[in-house]
């Protein structure tokens, strides 16, 4: 039997909202209350995989940051996200939907999706610390899941640190929610000081920036162990980041005499090699010599940073040059980008 009219329309208006763009949510909710038949469509799970999958890339909410010692969400885009009420001191990481934060009442960690409101208490590991020199990411841990609408589920958190303030070698302990205890710890020998910043995700390694910017300390999920790089310009008027290039790539990105620098990770022992130079002195129109510019945190999966120019905070597309002001409250030392598909 054909379809009906009836039909034929609730699937056309189907693939229009398909359609529209995830970068502005307001416009999905809006959708939503056009009538319930459009509300019961968006808000369908079957729709939102669909959805989900069309897109690919979740788009950009908002960032976290903690100056001052105090997390707090700036949205980029019309949606609902704010740091709940938590005794928060640091606000850690964001991947795959969550945010991590170390909070103080209780002592420990907290795993928080600003999308469903879900929080999950995590405590900190059973190992002697530095409570001045470690770094936690949150990942999620299903098994081949494409991470693009992957709430609710189990997650792991990775918690890197140095022994203490005498001994600075390094060791790890992963937690998992599906066991809700922390594994065995991987140590090295490798002399570098834990800073307090987000990691970067390329298969199954971690990149985490430590000594000061001057290194980067590699963590394999798959087989635990750790190694380091050193980063291509140690000289940086501020403190470089890491992140993935288009290729895939490793990549590291610093700022130097007004110019945005990229360098990419060359295999088989290459080294480093200088992939891109942005005059961000043109580009922002920058008249002010004076002016403080230091590339602040990125995007994953994106070729997006954040650049933070005195009281201003910018977004940046590398291939495009796009630029977008996000923030006007910083300066921020580092943000932590939250990116996500709302659907009413």
């Amino acid at each position: 039997m054909a379809p009906s009219l009836t039909e034929l329309l609730e699937e056309l208006v189907g693939e229009i909202l398909l359609r529209l763009s995830p970068d502005e949510p307001a416009d999905l909710l809006r959708a939503s209350l056009v009538c319930k038949r459009w509300c019961r469509l968006l808000s369908d799970p079957f729709f939102r995989l669909r959805y989900c999958r069309y897109h690919r890339t979740p788009p950009l909410l908002g960032f976290v940051h903690d100056e001052d010692n105090v997390p707090g969400f700036v949205s980029t885009v019309a949606s609902p996200c704010s740091v709940p009420a938590l005794d928060c001191r640091w606000v850690l990481d964001s991947h795959h939907g969550r945010i991590l934060f170390y909070c103080f009442a209780p002592t420990g960690l907290v795993v928080w999706d600003p999308l469903t409101r879900e929080q999950q208490q995590v405590p900190l590991p059973p190992y002697p610390y530095s409570h001045n020199h470690y770094t936690a990411t949150v990942l999620c841990s299903v098994a081949g899941c494409d991470h693009l609408d992957c709430h609710g589920g189990p997650f792991l958190v990775v918690f890197v640190a140095n022994h203490d303030e005498d001994d600075a070698s390094i060791w790890v302990s992963v937690y998992s929610s599906e066991t809700g205890a922390w594994g065995a710890s991987s140590t090295s020998e490798l002399k570098l000081a834990v800073d307090m910043f987000p990691s970067l995700r390329i298969g199954d390694a971690l990149y985490f920036m430590v000594d000061d910017g001057e290194s980067i300390l590699v963590y394999d999920l798959a087989g635990r162990g750790l190694s380091a790089i050193e980063v291509p310009n140690k000289e940086l008027e501020e403190r470089g980041i890491v992140m993935m290039l288009e290729d895939g790539r490793l990549g590291v990105a610093g700022v130097e005499d007004r110019r945005l620098y990229l360098w990419s990770w060359q295999e088989a022992g290459a080294g480093w090699k200088e992939c891109k130079i942005i005059e961000l002195a043109t580009l922002l129109a920058l008249s002010n010599t004076l002016v403080s510019i230091a590339v602040v945190g990125f995007v994953e999966g994106t070729d997006t940073v954040f650049l933070s120019i005195d009281a201003d905070i910018f977004t940046l597309k590398i291939k495009s040059g796009l630029v977008k002001k996000v923030d006007e409250n910083g300066p921020y030392s580092v943000v932590i980008p939250y990116t996500g598909f709302y659907l009413p």
